[in-house]
């Protein structure tokens, strides 16, 4: 039987409540970054892991007559499962297609609840000494004062300087220490009942031993090329990858830019729309903080200033200082016409009081709730309201033939806040057949200027920029629904696009 020690008990509850909630961060957040759908990926998995956790309390009626010793048994299988559930779920990504995965994620996270379900009851069944009332009520309140920590330790703390893989290693040995730390509550056998911790632990810290080859040896089948640069910050993964000349960007393990092809896109991006002005000088950039943007912009004469917009600002330092970007945007992060500012691209157009001749968004693809609202109705009538009275406003719209429906979404919203779009594309080897939209005023006149094209540009030319604004034959924007704040549509498109060709995509890879 039991000791009567509520104190070790109270400290237990508190260290159960933090547990549990890590765990369910943890895989939630892994799941998005792989599988992308924040909010299916964090509804479905706390939907599962609540009736799992129901179902996990209404069993521990079973073991009421030995609780504590339950508890700590069950404390050594949490450890290991909890504690390996990251890595496990950076295998899956590897070996098993995105529907399989997404099963495995469910059935992970439903042993965690399942197990994470018995520990209050098992834990209140130990305490004699108070009253039922009393000893339950105190038991759940420690238990969501931990839920609390948790929340505010994993993104102030365990995503930005831990990262995932180590954070769930490091509370799956906390977990094992807090049965360990209970055993000494029993009244006996409490030898035989700390070996059963040697198995876990020891699984747990050989990962920990040899994380950094297992990482390297995982990031390898993603990249496919040695890493030069590797950063979790608060916001994002960052990695920079080399390989011969072929310089790659990655932002939560999603390409941002090839060094071989890039100038395709950054000068398709820009020039049209700075020549579709009289005189661009103030210009905005939502994005871009990596001055590949703000390189080719740089390159007209009338410029006088810049505002690059970016939320993670890290990136800006490592434009200003990594030697592989420092050479591809030709030092453009130190020029004193930029200025550099840390926001959301959102917030930022609803707070300034600037005005621009030109906003470029050059803004991540709409594969989550974060940056789906990036192409909504009330974002673009944001850029809108900044731009001067024959100003311009430029978004990259995505691939325009395997996911038509999203770039069509993107033509569709931006209809109904410009009073003139104009839309356009050209094909980049590393994505594909890539659209940009324009929204303006004024009607734009796309031949206006030609001959002010700069002379450096590497793919842009006098005879193919007028091409761009010719669409394939058996491409057409498509009817959609139009994206809003409030209904996001434009999510749903770009995932089912993406599903119907991935695989055959990867196929093909």
């Amino acid at each position: 039987m039991p000791r009567q020690n509520n104190a070790a008990i109270s400290i237990a509850v508190f260290i159960a409540g933090l547990c549990s909630i890590i765990y369910e961060l943890l895989i939630s957040t892994t799941a998005t970054y792989f599988l992308g759908n924040s909010v299916k990926q964090f509804s479905v998995i706390i939907g599962i892991y609540l009736a799992s956790m129901g179902l996990g309390a209404w069993f521990s009626k079973f073991l009421k007559d030995n609780s504590l010793l339950f508890f700590v048994r069950m404390e050594y299988v949490l450890g290991l499962i909890g504690g390996i559930s990251v890595p496990l779920l950076y295998y899956f990504f590897i070996v098993l297609p995105p529907a399989e995965m997404q099963y495995m994620t469910w059935l992970l996270i439903f042993v965690i609840g399942l197990i994470t379900g018995l520990e209050v009851p098992l834990l209140t069944f130990a305490v004699k000494q108070a009253s039922i009332k009393d000893s339950l009520s105190n038991i759940l309140s420690l238990d969501y004062i931990g839920g609390l920590a948790a929340t505010l330790l994993f993104p102030f703390v365990l995503l930005p300087f831990i990262g995932l893989y180590y954070s769930s290693l490091l509370f799956g040995l906390v977990n094992v220490v807090l049965g360990l730390f209970m055993v000494s509550q029993l009244d006996s056998k409490r030898f035989a009942n700390s070996l059963w911790s040697v198995i876990p632990a020891s699984i747990l810290v050989l990962l920990m031993v040899f994380g950094n080859k297992l990482l390297h040896a995982w990031d390898m089948k993603i990249y496919k090329a040695p890493i030069a640069y590797h950063k979790q910050t608060p916001h994002q993964l960052i990695v920079l990858t080399k390989k011969g000349e072929d310089v790659r960007l990655y932002l939560n393990r999603v390409i941002q830019f090839s060094s071989l092809d890039e100038h395709r896109y950054h000068e398709t991006l820009v020039h049209p729309v700075m020549m579709a002005h009289p005189s661009p000088k103030r210009i905005l950039v939502l994005g871009g903080g990596e001055h590949l943007a703000a390189r080719e912009i740089l390159k007209h004469k009338s410029v006088e200033h810049i505002d690059i917009v970016d939320l993670d600002t890290t990136i800006f330092h490592l434009a200003k200082t990594h030697p592989l970007l420092k050479r591809i945007n030709q030092n453009s992060a130190t020029d004193a016409r930029i200025t550099q500012i840390g926001d959301d691209a959102m917030t930022y157009l609803a707070n300034t009081s600037n005005y621009y001749d030109i906003i470029i968004s050059d803004l991540p693809d709409p594969n989550s709730e974060a940056t789906a609202k990036l192409y909504t109705r009330q974002f673009f009538a944001l850029a809108n309201n900044r731009l001067t009275s024959d100003g311009i406003f430029i978004t990259q719209a995505g691939e325009i033939y395997f996911s038509n429906t999203a770039f069509s979404c993107i033509v569709n919203t931006m209809e109904t806040v410009f009073d003139t779009t104009s839309l356009y594309h050209t094909y980049v080897p590393s994505f594909g057949d890539w659209g940009f939209v324009i929204g303006a005023r004024k009607p734009i006149h796309s031949e206006a200027k030609a001959q002010t094209l700069p002379e450096r540009t590497r793919y842009l030319t006098l005879d193919n920029i007028g091409s761009l604004a010719k669409l394939p034959s058996d491409i057409n924007v498509v009817h959609t629904s139009i994206n809003s704040l409030d209904h996001p549509v434009i999510l749903n498109y770009y995932l089912d696009d993406w599903n119907k060709w991935k695989p055959d995509l990867v196929d093909q890879m």
